[in-house]
């Protein structure tokens, strides 16, 4: 589906794949780590990545990077965030509950 020119399918597929890296990239941090929390350590890693894929993208398809360009990336950032956050959490736990029902 294409609305304003944004292809939502090519968006949402980038939000997971950017979700999915921050769960990763968060999960081998939390092991060095120790002291700091790991909420804020998704943040971070979900806002680097999130403003750096932007960017990729922005320089392989040449298009001229706006201020609002940059907002809506950094607004993009914080989904990925909580949904690095609270959706593995709510994945384990729902994966722990049917290791249990046998």
């Amino acid at each position: 589906m294409i609305v304003n020119g944004i292809d939502l399918s090519f968006l949402l597929a980038v939000i997971g794949a950017l979700t999915l890296c921050t769960n990763v990239v968060t999960e081998v941090l939390k092991k060095s780590l120790k002291n700091f929390p790991a909420q804020i350590t998704a943040f971070i890693v979900a806002m680097t990545l999130t403003v750096a894929a932007f960017f990729a993208y922005a320089a392989v398809a040449e298009i001229a990077v706006e201020w609002y360009m940059v907002a809506g990336a950094v607004v993009a950032g914080f989904f990925v965030s909580y949904g690095a956050q609270f959706g593995f959490d709510k994945l384990k736990e729902v994966i722990e509950k049917f290791k249990g029902v046998k």
